[in-house]
């Protein structure tokens, strides 16, 4: 049977995004310029220097052994050592363009940390062990808005223009963007194990999958009429799309396969999901937003198949 587990702090106030990174939970808590983990079950929150991060977004892991972080009210992005004795004594930021206000954050295969400007309407990359060095600026008059963002096998990256409705996807070997015409405004995006990518939209709300080497042809809008406010998408081991659906104050889960839809919770286990995703460990977690708390799903566990 799926239980949910709920952490809490007081020092957790709306927190955002939720990642996974060297065997803790990582989380960034965006109304008070926080960033904190789940270890052995205890919140511990950091703070970086007096004014160094404001709004902290998204969290992701850097290949430098640093867990990164975007601060879009600071105009930066955030690094923070995790094996340190005092993590928060480590908290250094990367200077962005004035008025870039940075949202999303995510590895591509090389290693390279690449986010979206919403605020200068363009995307962003670096390397992890010399960003100051490496930073790279995208920008074309098809960047509209760009939130979330994703970075696919073959190192392309993709992200959501707020602005257009549109997803946006840069080569960057050549530099090249494109935009592309979607249902809805997309909000979140995962891939699945065949490839797919996943987003959640909204107007109208739901799940939008293509294949991203024929997003134009192969693109698959689904919706339920229990979908209200989508915003974080995982897509599980067993190819179940997860979701956060914060107007609905439910993790939903949907099928592909079958064309099925569920929704566990209620406030206050979940109250205004905002992300989610998969620890190792194969429980998803997620951030309540509304109810500054931090959540763990726990899946039943399958019976051995006999023989195996």
């Amino acid at each position: 049977m799926t239980s949910i587990t709920v952490f809490s702090s007081p020092d957790l106030d709306a927190p955002s995004g939720v990642i996974e990174a060297f065997g803790d939970i990582w989380f960034t808590s965006i109304g008070n310029h926080l960033v904190g983990r789940v270890r052995d079950g205890v919140v511990q929150t950091f703070a970086g220097p007096p004014g160094a991060i404001r709004l902290p977004a998204n969290i992701f892991p850097g290949t430098d052994g640093r867990v990164w972080f975007t601060a879009l009210g600071s105009d930066a992005l955030g690094a923070i050592d995790p094996d340190a004795p005092d993590p928060a004594a480590t908290i250094t930021t990367v200077a962005l363009p004035s008025g870039s206000r940075p949202v999303a954050l995510k590895s591509g295969p090389d290693g390279r940390l690449w986010f979206s400007l919403r605020g200068i309407d363009a995307i962003g990359s670096l390397e992890p062990s010399s960003p100051d060095d490496s930073l790279q600026v995208f920008d074309s008059p098809t960047i509209a808005g760009p939130a979330a963002l994703f970075v696919t096998r073959d190192g392309r990256v993709w992200w959501g223009n707020s602005s257009s409705d549109t997803v946006g996807v840069l080569d960057p070997s050549t530099g090249e963007v494109t935009a592309i015409t979607v249902i809805g405004s997309p909000r979140a995006w995962a891939q699945s194990t065949d490839g797919r990518l996943w987003l959640t939209t909204r107007e109208p709300a739901g799940l939008l999958s293509f294949d991203p080497a024929d997003p134009f042809n192969s693109a698959i809008h689904r919706t339920d009429s229990r979908v209200v406010e989508p915003d974080g998408v995982w897509v599980g081991r067993d190819g179940a799309v997860w979701f956060a659906d914060t107007g609905a104050n439910a993790i939903g889960r949907y099928l592909p396969a079958s064309d099925q839809w569920s929704f566990t919770g209620a406030p206050p286990q979940v109250d205004g999901p905002f992300d989610i995703k998969e620890a190792a460990d194969g429980a998803l977690w997620f951030t309540n937003k509304a109810g500054n708390t931090l959540g763990r799903i726990t899946l039943p566990t399958r019976p051995p198949i006999d023989g195996a």
